[in-house]
């Protein structure tokens, strides 16, 4: 399933670098129209007929849905080809500075106009079972101006911390075990001690973060005024490890077991295949 390909002319020099120390960086049209209507096609696919991995996160009183699903991609086609055939395995592998890199999770999220409730302050780690070298690739499928789209903390993956992984709504409750994991800074309550990145993210762009870079969604606080449809790909490099952390992740951590994935051991099972290699 992996691929080879001449160095990706979207991952330039200076990217590598922000990515790195900033732990988020912005790619301005790097994804083509053929990869944007497959993305439509697996989110509308899903909708219609989700899966085991279809959470709904919508409070009782919201009038917007706020929904995801992940691991979609053996069963959706679309979302399969986007994976294995587009480059952003190789955009991910070149901002890492992989050797190689497997695809760890899909995963697509639909925020309704008017869904009260959003992602709150957070960084993605707590929530699954790998640790090493992982990345996020977010891709917008409708625009996400500043106001409706995320927020970084600049150089907070550096920051050697491992945060609980607070609640997205009250029908998830993480409780994330064990004197490694600190409650989140409350960020809003002093801005000024932070410096904060965000960006107009038009669709055809990207923008692709380290696995500890602390995010919110900007809107978090009030309803959505569009509604809002992403695709994430979550990529790990050569050295990431598959760990199952506790309670709070039992359920896809038994899944990955079931899928012939060994803890302790480096990702690499049918579920998350490698899909790219730097040429030698």
């Amino acid at each position: 399933m992996e691929s080879e390909s001449k160095p990706s002319p979207q991952v330039t020099t200076e990217a590598v670098q922000a990515y790195r120390d900033d732990g988020v960086v912005c790619l301005r049209n790097v994804i083509s129209d053929q990869w944007l209507d497959l993305a439509h096609q697996g989110v509308a696919h899903n909708l219609e007929h989700p899966g085991r991995f279809f959470r709904d996160h919508t409070p009782a009183d919201s009038p917007g849905r706020y929904v995801f699903e992940y691991w979609t991609w053996r069963d959706t086609p679309a979302i399969k080809k986007i994976i294995l055939d587009s480059p952003l395995a190789q955009i991910a592998g070149e901002l890492m500075q992989a050797q190689h890199v497997n695809m760890v999770m899909d995963n697509w999220f639909m925020r309704e106009a008017g869904a009260s409730n959003g992602a709150p302050w957070h960084h993605d780690e707590p929530y699954f079972d790998f640790e090493g070298t992982l990345c996020v690739v977010w891709i917008p499928l409708d625009p996400a101006p500043v106001t409706d789209g995320l927020n970084f903390v600049r150089g907070s993956h550096r920051w050697g911390e491992l945060y609980v992984a607070p609640q997205f709504s009250e029908n998830v409750p993480f409780t994330c075990e064990g004197s490694a994991y600190k409650p989140v800074p409350d960020i809003d309550a002093d801005p000024g001690a932070y410096e904060f990145l965000s960006w107009n993210v038009n669709v055809g762009d990207c923008l692709v973060f380290d696995f500890r870079t602390l995010h919110c969604v900007t809107s978090k606080a009030s309803p959505a005024k569009a509604t809002q449809k992403r695709l994430t790909l979550r990529f790990g490099a050569e050295d990431t490890i598959f760990n199952p952390r506790g309670k709070w992740t039992q359920e896809t951590s038994e899944y990955l077991i079931n899928q012939g994935q060994s803890p302790g051991t480096a990702i690499d099972c049918e579920l998350m295949p490698r899909v790219w290699k730097k040429m030698p």
